[in-house]
């Protein structure tokens, strides 16, 4: 018996220690699988080593993306380093879950990774390019813009510098016209006194004259008046010129009655009267024009402002110009937008920063899974006991060769909670978890296109605006005004020193373009596309391998605790005894249920189905579809329970969802407790 049990122990219970035995020194596998009390020395050198490369290698995964010094990152590293080499010398759970982190690197974490990583890669590739390029076009509207202002300044100035030299003539010449303007006053001073003078008339009886509303009626009034005592004094010479010539007759001719016969004549002096006639002509058709008095008054106003104290001088007024876009235009806009986006990149550092920071944190859940699987793995034995391992297969084949119940191969319906390690197919429990990391890879590669795109789409339209937006300037401008004012009288003179200020000439011609303005966009390189697209394609082979992936870590988790993985595999062989012993009561009562909650369901549905000449078959036990061949039908009447050829035959060739619940008849598990549980 003592040497039965050496053999058994001695037996490797796992394929890899099998494989290690075969092609190893036996002196290389004492060291690997042998007892820990062997080669102490050796196992905490070699561990030593082990946490110290493990450290270098975790030191530039987690650290080497955070911002420190150069002393600073060796004194780090020097530490960090260290304390991995104390971890790898005395703890086996520091070296499992290092080893562990390879596995998980390729599993969900691995994809976690790699999807920061492919953020960072859109950061640095589509995103910057993006900000570069609208960068590079705003930079380009404000060159523009800049060219614009320019170009108006020169003709602003080239319109507005004739105007301020007039300005400066007249100021200049302030003496001189106000010289002139006072002789002007002098000289208007006549006709002023002509209008407003009182005089030409009889004034006795012409009150209306005086208390006339305008300088209009005033001075139709006094031109009536005129008139009347021009009539009126015509009429009295003429009478006069009468009576003088009475008398010079009279006293030439002296005789007498001779002489008033001859001089009767002289006596017509009611002839006069006839001047009267005038009178009603100066009522009705006095020469006064009717806007006279308003010309005279607006004419009379300027004599007088004309006359006051002449003075000039030149302001010029800066305005306060509105901003567009919250950048004064008048300032230079280049250097303006510069500002704004030199603070936009600032936010930008931050940003790649956080992503970095992101990169390294990532990195350390990878550890932190890994360090969790083990603690999960020694702690629960139900955590990830679901393979059939070598050991499995061992105490499968020993209680065979015993003749007591065994496992192997499994019921149909057994095979959906166990799982065979060298299996290439992916089993239906771990299906769940590649479907979810393809969505998450496809989510994540249509976030691509869509900012790969976008970023295609502006480029190509930048480089349309490059292509087709250069102009050409050309600024000409010929001023020339010659006002000649001939004539000596005062407002000739009055006009040359004012309208003869704007004999001016100026000859402008530049010529320039927008060349410099022009943007420059920049398309993605092939290493920007190398550097997305290849994580993503990683992602995708992480979904198909991370079911491997996964088996692979009990396989690590199992070198390092033996005896752990040892009283799994019996905990595992003896739970599914225990299930198969009661697998036909497990089933009746499974059965039962679903048929009465399943075909209430589904009834309306499968007849629906059934009409139009689709009929599904798929086996109550194991819940797999079964061709219309190989499904067995219950005979019972009324009852639709339907069976695969396997499940069928593991029920013992007995329907236990229309059977009777009392009745115990069908095949039976023999057994006693000593059959339920085996040790080794």
């Amino acid at each position: 018996m003592e040497c039965l049990g050496e053999t058994r122990c001695k037996t490797p219970h796992s394929t890899l220690e099998k494989v290690c035995k075969r092609i190893l020194p036996t002196g290389v596998h004492r060291f690997l699988f042998g007892p820990l009390s062997e080669f102490p020395v050796v196992r905490h050198l070699t561990g030593a080593v082990f946490g110290a490369l493990s450290g270098v290698g975790l030191f530039f995964g987690l650290l080497l993306n955070i911002t420190m010094t150069a002393v600073q990152r060796v004194v780090v590293g020097c530490v960090f380093v260290g304390l991995c080499s104390l971890g790898g010398m005395f703890s086996s759970l520091f070296r499992c879950s290092v080893l562990l982190m390879f596995p998980s690197m390729i599993g969900s974490q691995g994809r976690t990774f790699l999807m920061v990583f492919v953020l960072h890669g859109l950061y640095h590739g589509p995103i910057a390019n993006i900000q570069h390029n609208v960068q590079d076009v705003a930079s380009s509207m404000g060159c523009n813009i800049d060219l614009q202002i320019t170009h108006s300044k020169v003709m602003w100035r080239m319109l507005t510098e004739p105007y301020v030299q007039v300005v400066q003539e007249i100021v200049n010449d302030s003496d001189e016209f106000q010289e002139v303007s006072q002789n002007v006053s002098k000289k208007f001073q006549k006709i002023r006194d002509e209008v407003m003078g009182r005089f030409g008339y009889d004034s006795l009886g012409k009150e209306s004259v005086h208390t006339a509303n305008s300088t209009q009626e005033e001075y139709v009034e006094k031109t009536r008046a005129r008139c009347d005592y021009v009539v009126q004094q015509g009429i009295s010479r003429c009478q006069d010129w009468f009576s003088t010539k009475w008398k010079e007759c009279m006293n030439t001719i002296q005789a007498p009655l001779i002489n008033n016969f001859l001089c009767i004549p002289m006596q017509f002096h009611f002839l006069c009267d006839i001047m009267r006639v005038m009178t009603s002509w100066c009522t009705e058709k006095i020469p006064v024009e009717g806007n006279f008095g308003q010309t005279f008054d607006k004419l009379n106003y300027s004599i007088n402002r004309l006359a006051e104290h002449f003075t000039t001088n030149v302001v010029l007024k800066n305005l306060e110009q509105q901003s567009v876009f919250g950048v004064n235009v008048l300032q230079n806009f280049s250097k303006e937008l510069s500002r704004v986006f030199q603070e936009k990149a600032v936010i930008a550092e931050k940003i790649a920063g956080v992503i970095n920071f992101l990169l390294s944190f990532t990195f350390i859940t990878v550890f932190t899974s890994a360090f969790g699987y083990v603690r999960q793995f020694c702690r629960d034995i139900h955590f990830d006991n679901v393979y059939i391992t070598t050991y499995f297969r061992q105490i499968d084949a020993r209680r065979k060769r015993a003749g007591k119940r065994h496992l192997l191969p499994l019921k149909k319906a057994e095979q959906e909670s166990l799982i065979n390690p060298w299996s290439l197919f992916i089993h239906p429990s771990e299906l769940m978890p590649v479907i979810v990391g393809f969505l998450q890879v496809a989510t994540l590669a249509l976030f691509v296109c869509v900012l790969l795109a976008v970023d295609g789409i502006l480029y190509n339209i930048f480089d349309l605006i490059r292509r087709h937006t250069f102009t050409t300037y050309s600024v000409t401008s010929v001023q020339h005004a010659d006002i000649v004012i001939g004539g000596d009288s005062m407002l000739a003179r009055l006009l040359r020193k004012t309208i003869g200020a704007f004999n001016t000439s100026s000859n402008l011609d530049m010529q320039s373009s927008n060349l410099h303005c022009l943007p420059q966009p920049h398309a993605l390189s092939q290493s920007n596309y190398l550097w997305i697209f290849l994580p993503l394609l990683l992602m995708c082979l992480m979904c198909c391998l991370q079911v491997y992936t996964n088996r692979l870590r009990r396989v690590i988790t199992t070198f390092y605790f033996p005896k752990r993985e040892k009283k799994r595999i019996l905990f595992l062989y003896n739970l599914q005894i225990q299930k198969r012993i009661s697998f036909i009561d497990r089933q009746r009562y499974r059965l039962r249920n679903q048929k009465q909650t399943f075909i209430t369901v589904l009834s309306v549905l499968l007849a629906l189905l059934r009409r139009v000449g689709c009929r599904l078959h798929w086996c109550w036990v194991c819940d797999r579809f079964v061709k219309q061949k190989q499904a067995v039908h219950c005979s019972s009447v009324g009852c639709t329970v339907i069976y695969c050829q396997q499940c069928w035959t593991d029920l013992g060739n007995i329907c236990y969802a229309c059977f009777p619940h009392n009745n115990r008849c069908g095949p039976q598990d023999n057994g006693s407790d000593s059959d339920v549980y085996y040790d080794c």
